[in-house]
């Protein structure tokens, strides 16, 4: 039976496609348990079969969104962005949002003086409230964002010298104080884990000795910002500064708090602090990881291994964030081929010095070409080769 009673409650159960449903029904009534089974019935059949899915309000499909996305690391960012859809919309289903309501929330923001490139980007939270309200079986809205004006700025990263000066900065030897001696070679030591491993400040904070194996040069890690694990290869240096860091740390973690656990972005000051020192106030510790993607894309590396070492979802979000350095870098190299001094090259073309007639001459009497031009100089020579040759042919026709 579908409809069954369990204690004072009657249950309602039943099988379709393979999948069971089941639902208490609040009632005492059987009568009322059989109307609830109807209603699941039909809710299966206008869904699976029809097609037809259940409306959402916006306030709940920003909660469902929240709830399921608080281990990840763009959490604070979502947070923000439902907060604004919240202020704006009212609570209305979300499936009745059109182009003209998200058009007015655009020009709203404007107004408030928030930038195109931070509205885009509230624009792609609102993008994945309606795919996982989609994904739950839920209408969502068609609609299609506008044009943003927002110019590329072009890829800050460090070059080989502005490197050195910041190391240089971190160097333990110039200070005195033991504090300050420890709490620069922590910024030097994470500098280089972050330039040549790509990591994000977040995960080279929180980063354990159990995520490295130096026997095999790697590091593995687990990228909260899109929930995924993955390895990093060391290079020789990186593996050099983190050996050198094991004998003198202690502990879970290889970057460890004040007051325990691991370091907080908070308690990254010092390296802060010597990107100023060194004249460098446009860079911040983001602008090492570009450097490290840069790097590997001025040397050839292809775009999807570097989308793999950066732990991008997708190659078009690495795409989208290098194309224009990519396509700078390939121009500039194509402009210096003109400084490039150009050494003529003479092809020697190999022609034939027989005329013609000779080579019909050679090929009539079977003679190889510097006997049919030999005729000319030495006609005794060659007349007597021929005569040799036509006495050969004549003895083996009488025999």
């Amino acid at each position: 039976m579908s409809v069954y009673k369990r204690g004072k409650y009657w249950i309602v159960q039943f099988n379709h496609n393979n999948r069971t449903f089941t639902r208490s029904s609040k009632p005492t009534r059987k009568r009322d348990a059989l109307e609830l089974e109807r209603q699941m019935r039909q809710q299966i059949v206008d869904t699976q079969i029809l097609g037809h899915r259940e409306h959402i309000k916006l306030y709940d499909a920003c909660d469902d969104l929240l709830n399921t996305s608080k281990e990840s690391g763009a959490y604070s960012s979502l947070v923000t962005a439902t907060n604004r859809f919240k202020d704006y919309f009212e609570n209305i289903p979300l499936d009745e949002i059109t182009n003209r309501d998200l058009s007015r929330w655009v020009e709203f923001e404007r107004k408030r003086g928030i930038k195109d490139i931070t509205i885009r980007l509230w624009s792609r939270q609102f993008n994945k409230i309606c795919r996982n309200a989609k994904r739950l079986g839920y209408y969502i809205p068609e609609y299609e964002w506008g044009e943003w004006i927002v110019k590329d700025k072009p890829i800050r990263y460090l070059t080989d010298d502005e490197e050195q000066k910041i190391l240089k900065e971190l160097d333990p030897s110039i200070v005195t104080d033991p504090k300050h001696v420890k709490g620069r070679q922590a910024a030097r030591d994470i500098f280089i884990v972050m330039i040549d491993g790509g990591f994000r400040i977040n995960e080279a904070s929180i980063l354990r000795w159990s995520d490295i194996d130096f026997d095999n040069g790697v590091i593995y890690l687990y990228r909260s910002k899109v929930s995924n694990d993955d390895f990093i290869p060391m290079t020789n240096r990186l593996r050099s500064v983190l050996l050198n860091r094991k004998r003198l740390v202690d502990g879970e973690y290889v970057f460890p708090g004040k007051f325990g656990g691991h370091k907080t972005i908070k308690n990254n000051r010092p390296l802060e602090a010597a990107f100023q020192r060194a004249g460098l106030d446009d860079i911040s510790s983001h602008n090492l990881r570009k450097t490290f993607a840069t790097r590997l894309l001025n040397r050839g590396a292809a775009i999807t291994d570097v989308q793999h070492l950066l732990g991008h979802s997708s190659v078009k979000t690495t795409e989208r964030a290098y194309a224009a350095f990519v396509k700078n870098e390939r121009f500039r190299q194509t402009i210096d081929l003109l400084d490039q001094q150009v050494v003529p090259r003479l092809k020697v073309v190999k022609q034939s010095c027989v005329s013609p007639f000779l080579k019909l001459f050679y090929l009539f009497f079977n003679l190889t070409p510097w006997q049919t031009t030999a005729i000319f100089f030495h006609p005794s020579i060659c007349f007597f080769r021929i005569n040799n040759r036509n006495q050969s042919s004549r003895k083996k026709l009488i025999h």
